[in-house]
């Protein structure tokens, strides 16, 4: 009713205006053709500032008969005493109507021309963001607020999840409105789910739910409904058809971008099985063909004592037993690594931090070692202090053991290998430096890749699996450290290890508050 009145007054006083102005013609001496073109351009504006066109020809029939009271023969009269004055009166009011009705149309055009316009950027603004989310959860919280945004309402939504059931909603308050928490409410999640079960649009307005806070519409896909969006109708104020097509429009392209994302990722689990498959087959094929020399030698060894016992000599059976030791110890560390790589695969390999004593770690490795490095001398540089630091002390103990197996492996007999350790500012740094040939440029940048083998070995022809720098870098990444590798200018390689110093906080600060991460 408010806006009837503003249109009334406003028809009202632009045709007062059109009447003073008449007068002044009257006053000036203008023909009677004037004062008709000052009404019909009355009626234009009345037509161009009012809505619909009932205001333009309530204009048109007031400016004939205002005409008629104060500018013709006899003035203050409806009366008209020469003959043609009816046909001026009626082509006057055509030509009012047509002129109004023409105004009206081209005015109701052009607005729905930039409602077109308006809405055609907000889907293509909104497609765009969509392109640029990497799942569901992403797509909920992008349509929520942009949804907000679009139609002034606060906003409920919630997507399918890998089980097909309705995920956690996302909520977005439009101006922080306090009145969105009733989307919590048993109530208004009832609905959801019904729209969900359903796929039929309920809440405010419809027949079902009607005395709800929202309306809800299914967003719907080719594989059926894949999700809800709630738009707030707070004091009983209902989407317009308009509002409804615009939010058809948005649920869509939602639609499109939840088919969209849950393909990818139905493609990229298909490429990760794809992947664990031939790693699996290059596993076997690593331990079939690298766990036979060792498994050989040892049935070798001991099949050579149980035949001949009596006959040989105490130094040959301890140089056989040795070689057993040797190749045992040897398969244990290969197991270890299969263990470590199998659990990383299948993502159960989890650090379990503590604040660990440096030395104690380098220690333990270095005894370790020393069992296969009977060829080799090990040396061990640490600072005197005590440090302690954040890590895995086994899984970090294991990283030390593999580098140093692998100068083992590839240096000659007599060959120093080093252990250094060191504190860079905020970095732990553990050194592995060998004085042996040195790494070969080719093979740098690969010996960290998984299965990988270098061409150069040691006399002993063993090979190994490919896995021991590999699981190396693993489990540094997975502390926050680095690992590199690279030739000493004066001969030999260095294998090193970086480490943070500092346990990382869970705890994000914001405007100086602290916030649960």
């Amino acid at each position: 009713m408010r806006l009837n009145r503003i249109n009334v007054v406003v028809t009202l006083s632009i045709m007062l205006f059109a009447t003073l102005l008449s007068f002044l013609f009257r006053y000036i001496g203008f023909d009677e053709s004037n004062i008709i073109i000052a009404y019909i351009l009355g009626v234009l504006l009345v037509a161009k500032q009012t809505e619909g066109y009932l205001y333009g020809i309530i204009a048109s029939v007031l400016g004939v008969l205002v005409f008629n009271f104060f500018f013709t023969v006899p003035y203050y009269s409806l009366m008209a005493y020469r003959p043609d004055y009816p046909i001026t009166f009626v082509i006057m009011l055509i030509c009012a109507i047509i002129t109004s009705t023409m105004t009206t149309k081209a005015k109701q055009e052009t607005k729905l021309s930039i409602m077109r316009e308006k809405r055609a950027q907000v889907l293509y603004q909104f497609s765009k963001n969509l392109l640029k989310v990497r799942n569901s959860n992403q797509i909920a919280d992008v349509g929520v607020k942009d949804i907000a945004k679009l139609l002034n309402r606060s906003v409920i939504m919630a997507t399918i999840n890998a089980a097909d059931e309705l995920d956690k909603p996302y909520i977005y308050a439009n101006d922080d409105d306090e009145r969105a928490s009733i989307f919590t409410s048993f109530l208004e999640l009832q609905v959801l789910s019904e729209v969900f079960n359903t796929g039929k649009s309920m809440g405010t307005g419809m027949n079902e739910h009607g005395d709800r806070s929202a309306y809800y519409l299914a967003i719907k896909g080719q594989s059926g409904v894949l999700g809800v969006v709630g738009v707030s109708c707070f004091d009983n104020k209902l989407l317009t058809e308009e509002q409804k097509t615009i939010l058809e429009a948005v649920t869509t392209q939602i639609a499109l971008a939840i088919e969209r994302e849950r393909l990818s990722e139905k493609q990229q689990s298909s490429k990760l099985e794809v992947e664990r498959e031939r790693l699996r087959g290059n596993l076997l094929r690593a331990i079939s063909h690298d766990l036979r020399t060792p498994l050989t030698g040892i049935l070798g060894a001991t099949g050579t004592l149980l035949d001949h016992d009596d006959v040989l000599e105490k130094k040959v059976k301890k140089d056989l037993l040795l070689g057993v030791y040797e190749d045992a110890g040897w398969l244990m560390h290969a197991v270890e690594n299969i263990l470590s790589i199998t659990r990383m695969d299948e993502g159960n390999l989890e650090l379990i931090k503590s604040m660990e004593a440096v030395e104690e770690v380098v220690a333990e490795s270095v005894a370790r070692v020393k069992k296969l490095a009977v060829n080799h001398i090990i040396k061990i540089k640490i600072p005197d202090e005590l440090i302690l630091i954040p890590m895995d002390g086994m899984l970090i103990g294991q990283v030390l053991v593999n580098l140093m197996d692998n100068a083992i492996k590839y240096t000659p007999d007599g060959s120093i290998i080093q252990l250094n350790a060191y504190l860079a500012e905020d970095k732990l740094v553990f050194e592995i430096v060998d004085n042996g040939n040195g790494i070969a440029e080719a093979d740098l940048p690969l010996i960290f890749d998984r299965f990988y083998i270098a061409s150069t070995i040691n006399k002993t022809g063993r090979r190994g699996t490919g896995l021991g720098l590999a699981i190396c870098k693993s489990i540094i990444i997975a502390h926050g450290g680095e690992i590199t590798a690279y030739n000493n200018p004066t001969g030999g390689a260095t294998l090193q290890v970086t480490l943070p110093t500092i346990v990382e906080s869970n705890i994000n600060h914001e405007n100086g508050s602290e916030l649960d991460g």
